[in-house]
């Protein structure tokens, strides 16, 4: 717990720190050394930008009771920013510079000295604009500095009896679409439906890669830890699913699969 101490002093001489809270392990950890290091003087917002998966929201505020506080949420719609939608490689960045900035201005009004957020040393290997952009516009990344990552953050959280050490992790439904392909309103309410059925029967990392069919409709592709559980309820996943082809991919959950032709291997 060397490290989780090094993490509380480093909130200690911010004074004052919002967190930029999503419920996750990262974030909660986060969370946790800001609230036993300056009590009142933190708060935890929770950005909505219309694309989080269902259920995350009361998520995020039962995590919150746990740890004996309380979250704001703001609602940071982008799904009609043509830029964004559009979905180029940088999407994420251009996402998060939206949000960020939101948070740093409420933050900047509401006299925070800083916005902190999850982002920990095992973010930088993958194709990550939105940490970049973040970065550039003076978020704070406490886990980098304390060099906290995601193994070490479970490990916390377990000995501080939240249950959010045993959490998957989630990330924003855009992830799924391919760059180049257009994010709508319609594929994202389509991959939550669908991801939930999934997670309904037991499994805990699960992602729909979601492509666009030549002459109208979809294939969707899921990536499911254990996909052999998947396969005997298969009839239920699809049942009522109108306009998608669904395949299982026998490699199962991979992390970041839609990056793997823009980070070198």
């Amino acid at each position: 717990m060397e490290r989780y101490q090094t993490l509380k002093e480093l909130m200690r001489s911010k004074r004052s720190v919002m967190v930029a809270f999503s419920g996750g392990v990262d974030s909660t950890v986060v969370a946790l050394a800001a609230i036993e290091a300056l009590g009142g003087r933190c708060a935890l917002v929770m950005v909505d930008n219309g694309a989080i998966p269902g259920g995350e929201i009361e998520n995020a505020e039962r995590t919150a009771l746990e740890m004996g506080s309380s979250i704001r949420v703001v609602e940071v719609p982008v799904l009609d920013i043509p830029e964004i939608v559009s979905n180029p490689h940088d999407r994420c960045g251009l996402c998060k510079e939206r949000m960020m900035s939101i948070l740093i201005d409420i933050a900047s009004k509401e006299g925070f000295q800083v916005v902190a957020d999850g982002s920990s040393p095992d973010d930088a290997g993958d194709h990550r604009p939105g940490l970049i952009v973040s970065t550039n516009i003076g978020i704070w990344h406490p886990l980098m500095e304390a060099n906290i990552g995601k193994d070490l953050a479970r490990s916390i959280l377990r000995e501080k009896n939240i249950s959010t050490h045993e959490k998957p992790y989630t990330t924003c439904l855009m992830t799924r679409i391919p760059y180049g392909e257009r994010i709508t309103r319609e594929k994202l309410e389509l991959i939550d439906l669908i991801e939930g059925r999934v997670r309904d029967i037991g499994s805990r990392d699960v992602r729909l890669r979601l492509f666009e069919r030549f002459g109208g409709g979809y294939i969707g592709v899921l990536e499911v830890d254990g996909p052999e559980r998947v396969i005997a309820h298969w009839g239920g996943i699809c049942k009522g699913i109108t306009g998608v082809k669904l395949a299982l991919d026998p490699a199962g959950y991979r992390q970041g699969s839609l990056n793997a032709g823009l980070v070198p291997p």
